[in-house]
Order: C-alpha cells, then sequence, then structure tokens
C-alpha cells in the first residue's frame, strides 16, 4: 500500500495505530487510537475506536502512514483474531504486555 491514494490503507497496519486500555467506569476496555492525530471527532478532539473495529479503519490517504508489513496478510490475521465484540476486563486482574 502506498501513499498515493490508489489503494485502501488500512490503519491498524500502521506505525502510529497504538492500543490503549480505557479506564471510564468499572471494567477496562481495549481502544485503539492514532498517535499521528489522524482521528478527529468534529468538534476536533481526538476519537478513539473499539479494538474489535480496527480491521475496519482505512483511508485512500495519509501523510502520516507508516506500514508495518504485508497489508493484505495482516489485515486477514488480524481480522480472524480480533474478538467478535467489545470486551470488558476487570480491573484486578487486567495485563497489559
Amino acid at each position: 500500500m502506498s501513499k498515493t491514494g490508489k489503494e485502501k490503507i488500512f490503519c491498524a497496519n500502521c506505525a502510529n495505530c497504538k492500543l490503549v486500555v480505557d479506564n471510564r467506569g468499572d471494567h477496562k476496555r481495549l481502544r485503539v487510537r492514532c498517535t499521528a492525530g489522524k482521528w478527529r471527532k468534529q468538534q476536533g478532539g481526538e476519537k478513539i475506536y473499539k479494538y474489535f473495529t480496527v480491521s475496519r479503519r482505512e483511508r485512500e490517504y495519509c501523510e502520516a502512514y507508516l506500514p508495518m508489513g504485508d497489508p493484505e496478510e495482516f489485515i486477514r490475521d488480524l481480522k480472524h483474531s480480533l474478538p467478535g465484540q467489545d470486551e470488558q476486563y476487570d480491573p484486578e486482574s487486567f495485563e497489559v504486555f
């Protein structure tokens, strides 16, 4: 995939796509964010997405795109390994590796 806009750019295959923990409420949830600041709400605030939806995030062009490998193989493997829905984690037993 290139930055030319001729092919889809999958955000999950970019080095700027990072896994973060959302601590709101009494459970923790996994989320993803763009460390390059490319995911913005209409009001200008940062947009974070649910972890299980990360394989759907794509753009036609991104000047901050830093590919981490073959996008087709990566996205295929990612779709098979992601949970099917949003999962909650108990804060007492939650670990991030």
